[in-house]
């Protein structure tokens, strides 16, 4: 009688363990699975940050020539006012 209970005992923790194992089992498919997604997420994420990188690069020098060919017209104008106002002068001595 105390065999049948220790059994009977035996088997119930087999089968909870082999339900908790096959839960798990099904969890780590899962995890693989987004795993491997995960890992390509961050792949495309490192790509692009990357061209980012770049653009940034890109804007950074296009918006310094910007800026110097800015500043070139800047100068070009104060020129011609000052010409402007040294004619207009000339012509209205008054």
């Amino acid at each position: 009688m105390v065999s049948y209970l220790v059994d009977i005992i035996l088997f119930a923790a087999l089968l909870f363990t082999s339900i908790r194992v096959t839960k798990m089992h099904r969890e780590l498919v899962k995890l693989r699975a987004h795993q491997g997604e995960f890992t390509a997420v961050v792949g495309k994420t490192n790509e692009t940050v990357d061209d980012m990188v770049v653009m940034v690069r890109e804007f950074s020098s296009e918006g310094r020539q910007m800026v110097q060919a800015l500043g070139d017209k800047i100068d070009e104008a104060r020129k011609a006012i000052a010409e402007i106002d040294t004619r207009t002068a000339a012509q209205n001595p008054a």
